[in-house]
């Protein structure tokens, strides 16, 4: 082999070399600032549902529809909610694993308070359709009751009211 071919395939491992780097650089580079893009992503949800709390221990159950909007719009238009979000952080900066705590638990409880609603609109709904003769059936845990396949519809009857029907689901159910 003469010296120019040997002289290009050199350069050629030099370049190929100096490629894998620049790639292997940007990858670790670039996997710090994902992780750090999704943890902020998860405070900020933590924020705002620790804000949506505080705001509807304020006003009540009257603004539900207006905590489903985004949170831009939510802060931007309302001067309590943005100190009720800005009361949050100070309490994550402060008490950063207090507040991580405390948000679990109040998402571990809005879960729970969920699971009873349709728990509860579902058990009528089935007793409704099949009669009352099934309490046997009906005094079994939800996860239980899930398996069969009529009491699944029921669930998802109750999933559709909610969602055409919110107001009337939450007077109906949630009483």
């Amino acid at each position: 082999m003469n010296t120019q071919v040997k002289e290009r395939i050199k350069r050629a491992f030099i370049y190929a070399g100096a490629v894998i780097v620049l790639v292997a650089a940007s990858i670790l580079f670039a996997q710090p600032s994902l992780a750090k893009e999704i943890d902020q992503a998860k405070l900020k949800k933590m924020l705002e549902g620790c804000a949506d709390n505080s705001f509807k221990n304020q006003f009540g159950q009257k603004y539900n529809d207006y905590l489903k909007k985004s949170l831009i719009v939510k802060i931007s238009n309302s001067a309590p909610y943005e100190w009720f979000f800005e009361d949050c952080e100070i309490e994550h900066k402060d008490n950063p694993i207090k507040f991580k705590v405390k948000n679990f638990i109040y998402k571990e409880d809005v879960n729970e308070i969920t699971r009873k609603v349709f728990e509860t609109c579902a058990d009528q709904k089935y007793v409704l359709e099949h009669g009352d003769i099934y309490s046997e059936f009906l005094a079994k845990p939800i996860n239980i009751k899930m398996k069969e396949i009529e009491y699944d519809w029921s669930v998802e009857s109750c999933e559709t009211e909610y969602r055409n029907y919110p107001i009337k689901f939450n007077l109906k159910y949630n009483s």
